[in-house]
Formats: C-alpha cells, sequence, structure tokens
C-alpha cells in the first residue's frame, strides 16, 4: 500500500514545457508558439523527479511539511469532483450543488491524508519506477498510462493512471493499482458509509 500511494503521485506535481516551436523566416525576432502541452506520461516523469527530490531532502518529513507538498504539488492535478460524482453514484444527483462540493471536498482530504501518512512511514530506498508512453483512453480526449514499481525487496505493483483533457489541460480522474480502482474503493467505502449512518455522514 506504501509503494501504491507514492507513485499515485509521482506525476502530479506541476511541471513546463521548455520547448516552444519557432515561425521561420519572419524576421530577427519572430513570434513563438504556445508550449506544446505535455503528456500525460511527461507529467508522471517530471513529478517523479520532484516527489523524489523532495523525499530526499527532507528525510524525515513533518506531516505539516508533507500536507503542504501534496496540497500544492498534488492535487491539482486530480479531478476530485468528477471521482466523487462516481465514487457517490446515485446520491450525487440527489444533492445540492453545495453538498456535491462538500463531498468531493471529503474525498479529497480522505486521498490525500492517506498519501501524507503513507509517504511519511515510506522506507529508503525508494522503488524503482517504469512509467511507460501513454497511449489512448476509451474516447478522444482519454488517455492511459501504465507503471510498473519495483521495491528494494522485489515486490512489483502495476498501476493505471487515467486520464482526460480539460480546459485546465490533463486531469487524472482515477488510478489502479494491480487492476484494483480508486473510484472503485472510495464507492464502496461511500456506500457502506451511507447505509450505516445516512447520507449527511458523507459530507461531514
Amino acid at each position: 500500500m506504501r509503494t501504491i500511494l507514492l507513485v499515485v503521485c509521482l506525476g502530479l506535481a506541476p511541471m513546463t514545457v521548455s520547448a516552444q516551436a519557432q515561425m521561420q523566416g519572419r524576421g530577427p525576432n519572430p513570434p513563438l508558439y504556445a508550449p506544446l502541452p505535455a503528456t500525460p506520461d511527461q507529467l508522471l516523469r517530471q513529478g517523479m523527479d520532484r516527489l523524489t527530490g523532495f523525499l530526499i531532502g527532507a528525510v524525515n518529513p513533518t506531516p505539516a511539511a508533507l500536507v503542504t507538498f501534496l496540497d500544492h504539488q498534488v492535487a491539482p492535478y486530480f479531478d476530485f469532483e468528477y471521482m466523487a460524482r462516481w465514487a457517490a453514484g446515485s446520491l450525487y444527483r440527489r444533492l445540492t450543488p453545495e453538498q456535491n462540493q462538500r463531498l468531493a471536498q471529503k474525498l479529497r482530504h480522505l486521498f490525500l491524508d492517506a498519501l501524507a501518512r503513507n509517504l511519511g512511514t515510506f522506507a529508503r530506498p525508494l522503488p524503482r519506477i517504469d512509467i511507460f508512453p501513454a497511449r489512448p483512453g476509451r474516447s478522444g480526449n482519454e488517455a492511459t498510462v501504465d507503471a510498473r514499481v519495483i521495491t528494494d525487496g522485489g515486490l512489483m505493483v502495476q498501476l493505471e493512471f487515467r486520464f482526460y483533457w480539460s480546459e485546465h489541460g490533463w486531469k487524472i480522474y482515477d488510478v489502479s493499482a494491480n487492476g484494483a480502482s480508486a473510484v472503485a474503493f472510495y464507492r464502496g467505502y461511500f456506500s457502506t458509509l451511507i447505509r450505516r449512518h445516512g447520507p449527511e455522514a458523507a459530507l461531514r
């Protein structure tokens, strides 16, 4: 589980694209095209470098430092509203917009809290992570990136990151580890919570 949670956030730090194409034959200072958007696998690779640097630089990071890092570098690359919509199922359609926002914040808190706890106790050496080229997803605006994690003890975990292209760039809307979907996990979690304690329990 620690390996899975570590790699979930490897590719989620903000990144920039330095390569820009120039128009040719238009004077000494030709205008530039807009920067090319990074592919999902490039996001994962660059995020891995940033997270690894953070973990190496902070040998024993405090919980507050981990939460700050995740909140700024990881959370913006997930679509927690999408994840909450699918995790809540039919309940989502019955809630008000304000309640749906609370539900998304609840899922965000659960997800990031789990990441912070597990990153804080992750053992050295860090695992080897192989990230493969993005492949088309189920529709034209989706992509999937496969990753393979190999720990120092030889444990191997297969990960699948599912992205969609939004007006804000690529967003992750689900992650699977050895075939187990995060969205499916939270769907079961919220279903049990609501069945035992009522809908309001999912919003607190």
